[in-house]
């Protein structure tokens, strides 16, 4: 199995890093890469970088079976147009891992919606990947908006 973990260029996400390295410590029958922004922890059972260009970030992400990342919308939208399994740990206000909780009210909205698995925490991240063959691509998207959607915005603008 190959995993990858996407954590963004903009701020540090160390929960989630230190919970997959945590949990890679035991699991020699996976492979993980992390794109690790600009983390302070350094992992010491996964391979990681701290950015990576378009194509090594494509790369990564295609040959993996699951990815795991914080709830941005870039790598959630890559996950449901490729029909990838995607786990989305948000960051939280909380942790002082941003400085809103939009992340967690966006992973609630597409854990809602049935789009994405949604870890909460640690433990619930560990718990997903103890049973790697029930984190499903929940659904997936076209890589344009959907001919009802076009069709309702060009009335609505034909109207104003």
């Amino acid at each position: 199995m190959k995993i990858f973990v996407v954590v963004g260029s903009q701020y540090p996400f160390d929960r989630l890093i230190k919970a997959v390295d945590n949990w890679a410590s035991n699991r020699s029958d996976v492979s993980i890469t992390g794109q690790i922004g600009e983390s302070s922890y350094r992992p010491r059972h996964m391979k990681y970088f701290q950015t990576l260009n378009v194509k090594d970030f494509n790369a990564c992400f295609s040959e993996s079976d699951i990815i795991i990342s914080h709830a941005g919308m870039g790598v959630i939208l890559k996950s449901l147009m490729e029909n990838k399994p995607i786990i989305v740990l948000p960051r939280r206000l909380k942790f002082k891992e941003l400085t809103t909780d939009h992340q967690l009210d966006t992973a609630r909205a597409l854990f809602k919606m049935n789009y994405v698995n949604v870890a909460m925490d640690a433990e619930e991240l560990i718990h997903y990947l103890e049973k790697p063959d029930q984190i499903l691509s929940k659904r997936r998207i076209g890589e344009f908006a959907s001919e009802s959607l076009i069709q309702f915005l060009r009335e609505f603008i034909e109207k104003h």
